[in-house]
């Protein structure tokens, strides 16, 4: 890495520019979203390194997200690395690149001042070892009836149940079947219920849905996921005896 004090030159804010851009169409487009992170890997970006570190391998800032998980906060250009700084830090210079694979196990967040976007451990190896990125929507809830899942793929329990293994914070997961009451035609969906500490929500839903999504591309039917409060009672559609969890974390003696 290197120091980044002067301010960058017309040709670095250029690349700067173009990268924000990028960021921006983003946003909406899943096909922008993958150009965006493939534009990443090879541009610099800025990072916050106490000021009075002189390792060899910099500490990098972290920061106490509202949510209440800790990142690695970087950012798309110099000026928005000096908004978010203080007396306290040093700006670093590094390719995309670099940093996702020196930080492998951090949870990250790109201009966090700026309502950026959070990339959690398992999206930051899935991209480096295989450049897959999973697209995750957010929806509206609605109502409908659970029942147990009778045509499930059988490769999708284990699957669930692998990427949950190491995930400390999900305490048990459902496979249900969800069929609506007010649209008998409508064809029957899936449902993954996640039981996690709050805390740890986004990272549970994107967990799950990075390992799955690659192996869905020739399914029709619908797979929704929601998670619950682990905090709070099962809700009422869970308490019929036929449904049991694909997966219970087994807590320490």
């Amino acid at each position: 890495m290197k120091r980044s004090s002067k301010p960058p030159g017309r040709g670095a804010r250029a690349a700067e520019a173009e990268l924000e851009a990028s960021f921006e169409r983003a946003r909406d487009s899943a096909a922008e979203e993958r150009a965006f992170f493939e534009r990443l890997m090879d541009a610099i970006v800025y990072v916050h390194a106490p000021v009075s570190d002189d390792a060899r391998t910099p500490r990098l800032v972290q920061f106490r997200h509202p949510d209440g998980f800790d990142a690695i906060p970087f950012f798309t250009s110099l000026g928005k690395a000096q908004v978010a700084g203080s007396a306290a830090v040093k700006i670093l210079g590094v390719s995309g690149r670099k940093l996702l694979a020196g930080t492998r196990g951090a949870t990250l967040m790109l201009n966090p001042n700026d309502g950026g976007v959070v990339l959690y451990p398992e999206e930051i190896a899935t991209w480096l070892d295989r450049g897959f990125l999973a697209r995750v929507e957010r929806l509206a809830p609605v109502e409908f009836a659970v029942r147990p899942a009778q045509s499930a793929p059988t490769w999708l329990a284990p699957a669930i149940n692998r990427s949950l293994e190491h995930a400390h914070f999900v305490s048990s997961a459902y496979l249900l079947e969800t069929h609506s009451s007010a649209c008998a035609e409508q064809p029957p969906g899936l449902l993954i219920w996640l039981v996690v500490d709050l805390t740890f929500a986004e990272r549970a839903a994107r967990l799950v849905t990075t390992a799955i999504q690659p192996l869905c591309a020739d399914l029709d039917v619908i797979i929704d996921l929601a998670v619950h409060d682990v905090s709070q009672p099962l809700p009422a559609g869970l308490d019929d005896a036929q449904i049991s969890p694909i997966f219970t974390r087994i807590k320490p003696i």
